[in-house]
């Protein structure tokens, strides 16, 4: 009896291990979920920065966008384009996993980019 007390406050802890986690990584993983924000080009370089006007959970501001080779780009139309023709004061759609690097400005990695 005396052991089965001395594992209680353990098994209590348990479901806070759990707690601590965003969630929402392991949910994006899990099930291929996607996430979207709005933002307006303010930079192209190796990273595009953004200035984001309506995002998940409140997100705006500045952020980085990392591009790679694939990554997808279209016009407002759903017609792929190439990265060459973003310009500085678009706005875009961008889809991404969900995932954030937490640095300043936040990075995301995206997924599409589309032109509005």
């Amino acid at each position: 009896m005396k052991r089965y007390i001395r594992l209680l406050p353990l098994l209590l802890c348990l479901p806070l291990l759990f707690a601590c986690g965003d969630g929402q990584s392991a949910a994006t993983e899990a099930s291929g979920d996607s996430f979207t924000m709005t933002a307006k080009i303010t930079a192209i370089g190796d990273k595009i920065e953004v200035d984001v006007s309506e995002g998940p959970y409140g997100a705006e501001g500045i952020y980085w966008v990392n591009a790679g080779d694939e990554t997808s780009y279209f016009d407002k139309n759903g017609t792929k384009i190439k990265r060459e023709d973003l310009k500085v004061g678009d706005t875009v759609e961008i889809t991404y996993g969900g995932q954030v690097a937490m640095s300043l400005p936040p990075q995301i990695f995206a997924a599409s980019i589309k032109k509005q």
